[in-house]
């Protein structure tokens, strides 16, 4: 049973607990959770019960007791913002940090910063690194004498960093994403000690082995994924040997001193330049998989940010928090505190700057597989003809290896990946409707054939129907439609506003909006209240509004009553109908019975999550429909859907959310349906050459 470690943060302080939960069985929500784009983000949902056990910081370990204190310290002498950014950095505690401040570091690219992982512990390495090199240079002459006959500098100044690096393993929490940096930076380490240059592939393969060999299931962690990728990038571009202008330049004795100042600069520039668009390059391919956009201002913001956290802000805190474990005084924190909050502004506006991303929408992963592939090929073979003795080249560069032999069959196979994507993109657009599986909530984007797009309900958070018009790269909703004001429907419409253009919101004219999002809703966005006999047509479907209507009324309580004022409306193309009926209750099913042929549709959303108290047989009967598709959350503790509505659906096909994760339904030429789910694009466990093929098959799959 996995155990988790939380710090509880309460008035009083800090309280130390531990908890445990039993994982359920679950299947990814199309776009996925939210994920933290960084290292120390997770595709992976945490469901299932969970138990947690209050505790006291005395019987925690030492490196958590320090954690503790070095937490509390942070937040005694730091503003609120900057102690949330420093105990991120430093122990690893990110639930304090402000969804504002995520955000704003997610779009400029700078997200891995607010996860301690190897960009942490190599930065500290480094400096460390070079302090202690420089320092055993320093010692007395005879004492580095003796010293230097058995060990270099290089070698005693590796020595040194390891117990530094065990204690920042030990009061950054001990994450996955830890534990890889100080495997992988130990490995290297490890290199330096036995005086090896380019061990840096070797090392991050063993180190990826052992990891692997831990914890199988980190291949498919994306996190790892884009560690590896990353570090992958790096390590190209550092081996590249320095033969550019502004490296002969520099060594060009004759110029003046002025000269010389300059050059070194703009190396001292260039290289950490080098290095971010390294990383950045190479995680791109796999961001837009995943997230569906690439930062384009993410090298210039990593050259400006990354040092200043990373060489001042970074050790500076670290330093001085181990002080504040003895002393209880944090020196400087006002300073620290200065630049940190500056810094934080500066990326905050950054931010706020237009076209700083571009949206991309899905990929066959087969693409992504092939390009990495592709990236291999080039190292291991580029290498091999370096070892042995190929000099028509010397630059260190693997295309200048004369490797297009190799490289032309694998760019030749992205030609039928391009034009199985163009066949596609040109196929038939009819109607395509997705339920989201939001959990226990309700939301659908609906895809006309003039190619607009609709949102009915947002879910209570409104990211996992985001990462679906991402993925499908949607930036504009035409409308978004809110069939009642429950957080569970209509939660997440702030989210989606403030990261997608919004044309229109249709609702029943009952919902009670706060002040800011009406003048936003004024300003910007058409509102529009919808009641039966609403009409919304266009090319190729119209759409049909049969409940609420004025005068409608409710005898039941408060809650019924906002479940009973739920707009229900019928979408309707040529050949097919659907219908949605948000939370209703059995009044209300009961009181539009009577709009019978209004009511028949081929595709029901049952109401309500399937509870008990609505699809009553009347209602069913009425419809009429041939598939029902029920929203719900798994292991939800209201028991949905309940026994009698599934019943009740006896002969009619049932998909649901939290078995099936989303469920795609799209309108074909010949006016069938195609339904799909997501969890029929999951790889599956392979016992046969037929499983093997079903696999491979869904690599070239996008929804």
């Amino acid at each position: 049973m996995p155990v988790a470690v939380f710090i509880i943060i309460a008035a009083s302080g800090f309280y130390y607990a531990k908890a445990s939960y039993t994982p359920e069985q679950s299947f990814p929500d199309i776009g996925g959770d939210v994920y933290f784009l960084n290292p120390g983000g997770s595709a992976n949902h945490l469901a299932g019960s969970m138990s947690i056990n209050e505790t006291d910081a005395g019987s925690a370990g030492f490196f958590q007791r320090a954690r503790l204190k070095i937490n509390k310290n942070i937040r005694d002498n730091f503003s609120e913002e900057s102690a949330a950014f420093l105990m991120s950095i430093i122990t690893g505690e990110r639930i304090l940090t402000p969804k504002e401040t995520r955000d704003a570091f997610n779009s400029t690219g700078l997200a891995h910063i607010l996860s301690i992982s190897g960009a942490h512990f190599g930065l500290l390495l480094f400096i460390l690194f070079r302090i202690f090199r420089f320092s055993v240079k320093k010692l007395p002459y005879n004492l580095f004498v003796r010293l230097s006959l058995h060990l270099t500098p290089s070698q005693i100044a590796a020595i040194l960093c390891v117990p530094f690096m065990i204690g920042y393993l030990g009061i950054s929490g001990m994450s996955v994403p830890a534990i890889r940096a100080f495997i992988m930076i130990n490995l290297f380490l490890f290199g330096l000690m036995i005086q090896r240059k380019g061990f840096w592939l070797n090392t991050l393969l063993f180190a990826a082995v052992i990891i692997i060999l831990i914890q199988p299931n980190s291949i498919l962690d994306l996190s790892f994924q884009l560690s590896f990728i990353a570090v992958l990038g790096i390590g190209i571009v550092s081996e590249y040997k320095r033969d550019g202008v502004v490296e002969r330049w520099s060594n060009d004795n004759k110029k003046s001193l002025f000269h010389r100042f300059i050059s070194s600069l703009l190396h001292y520039s260039i290289a950490p330049l080098k290095i971010s668009l390294a990383a950045t390059i190479a995680t791109a391919p796999l961001v837009a998989y995943y997230f569906h956009y690439f930062s384009v201002i993410s090298p210039l913001t990593n050259l400006i940010f990354t040092p200043v956290i990373g060489f001042i802000i970074l050790p500076a805190a670290l330093v001085l928090s181990f002080v504040s474990l003895v002393f209880n005084v944090f020196p400087l924190h006002s300073l620290i505190d200065a630049i940190t909050s500056l810094v934080i502004a500066l990326i905050k506006m950054t931010a706020q700057l237009n076209f700083i991303d571009i949206k991309i929408p899905a990929f066959p992963s087969i693409l992504l597989i092939t390009f990495y592939l592709g990236v291999m090929v080039y190292i291991v073979v580029g290498n091999r003809r370096e070892a042995m003795g190929d000099s028509k080249n010397s630059s260190g560069n693997p295309i200048a290896y004369g490797l297009w032999p190799i490289a032309l069959p694998i760019m030749i196979a992205f030609i039928p990946i391009i034009i199985y994507s163009c066949i596609k993109i040109l196929e038939y657009e009819g109607m395509r409707i997705t339920y989201i599986d939001v959990g226990q909530g309700d939301s659908a984007v609906i895809e006309l054939p003039d190619k607009k797009t609709l949102v009915l309900d947002t879910g209570r958070k409104g990211f996992q129907t985001a990462g679906y018009l991402r993925y499908k790269g949607i930036k504009t909703i035409d409308a978004v439609i809110l069939s009642h004001g429950q957080s569970d429907h209509a939660g997440g419409m702030r989210y989606l506003l403030k990261n997608f253009k919004v044309h229109e919101i249709w609702d029943n004219g009952r919902l009670v909006y706060p002040e800011d999002f009406l003048a936003n809703m004024h300003e910007n966005i058409t509102h529009r209240k919808l009641q039966r006999g609403d009409i919304v047509e266009g090319k190729g479907y119209r759409i049909t509004v049969l409940h609420p209507y004025d005068g409608s009324y409710t005898l039941y309580s408060d809650d019924n009553d906002e479940n009973n004022d739920s707009i229900v409306l019928k979408i309707q193309s040529k050949n097919n109908s659907f219908l949605f009926t948000g939370d209703i209750e059995e009044e209300a099913e009961d009181d539009i019975a009577h709009l019978e042929e209004y009511l028949k549709s081929g595709v029901l959303k049952i109401a309500h999550h399937g509870s008990k108290t609505s699809t009553s047989q009347a209602f069913l009967s009425a419809v009429s429909p041939e598939v029902a598709v029920i929203s719900v959350g798994r292991k939800n503790t209201y028991g949905h859907p309940h026994d009698e509505t599934i019943e009740a659906l006896d002969g009619v096909g049932i998909f649901m959310t939290d078995k099936d994760g989303a469920i795609g339904i799209k309108e074909l030429r010949d006016g069938g349906l195609e339904i799909k789910t997501w969890r029929e694009f999951q790889l599956s466990e392979a016992k046969n050459t037929k499983d093997e093929l079903l696999n491979l098959k869904k690599l070239f799959l996008i929804w």
